[in-house]
Formats: C-alpha cells, sequence, structure tokens
C-alpha cells in the first residue's frame, strides 16, 4: 500500500494505492487519525487506486468517519469500482459521503 498526503486549501487528502489490508490498518489509521485532529475538519480519502480491500480497511474508514464527526468535520471517499463494491455490499454507501472522482470531491468539500 502506498499513502500518499496533500492539502488543497483547508482540505486535507489522503491517496491511497495498492492492496489495503489488515497488515496496512494501523499505519492508515494513525495517519487518518492524525490529519483529523490537526486539520480543518475537512478530509478527502481517494482509493480510486485501490485494488483491494478488507473489512479492517472498511474498520478504519469508520473509525476516520466518526473521529471527523465528533469534530462536526466532513469526510469524503472516492473509491475504486472494487472499494466501491465492497461498500455497497456492506452498506455504508449510506453512511458515507461518497464522490465520483477527486474534482467533484473537492468542489463538495470547499463548498462547505
Amino acid at each position: 500500500m502506498v499513502i500518499n498526503e496533500q492539502k488543497h486549501d483547508d482540505i486535507d487528502i489522503v491517496i491511497l494505492s495498492g492492496r489495503f489490508v489488515m497488515a496496512d490498518a494501523p499505519e492508515v489509521r494513525e495517519r487518518l487519525k492524525t490529519l483529523v485532529e490537526a486539520g480543518q475538519g475537512k478530509l478527502l480519502v481517494n482509493m480510486e487506486s485501490v485494488t483491494f480491500i478488507d473489512s479492517s480497511a472498511c474498520a478504519v474508514l469508520i473509525s476516520a468517519f466518526k473521529a471527523m464527526q465528533l469534530k462536526t468535520g466532513r469526510l469524503v471517499l472516492v473509491n475504486s469500482p472494487i472499494v466501491q463494491s465492497l461498500i455497497e455490499l456492506t452498506r455504508l454507501h449510506t453512511v458515507f459521503e461518497i464522490m465520483p472522482n477527486a474534482e467533484a470531491a473537492i468542489a463538495a468539500l470547499a463548498a462547505g
């Protein structure tokens, strides 16, 4: 798994690529937690290049979502088709705000 971080104005962006599995969960959880705590309440997790995701990865995303809610912030996901399939299978698409691409996600977060 490759993890990259970017900033777009007051939006924190995490770009994940490769396989997002249990072995990667602690590192991703810690990075997301740090961004939630230090950020401005706007977080984009871009998983367009994630090729596989497991349940521990879903738990990391849920944890970040809950932390962002406590901060009254906003977490937006951009998913690859593989990630989107699992998100829908687990009905998490009813919980997460999901955008079709990074540009749409940035625009949504910038608008408030």
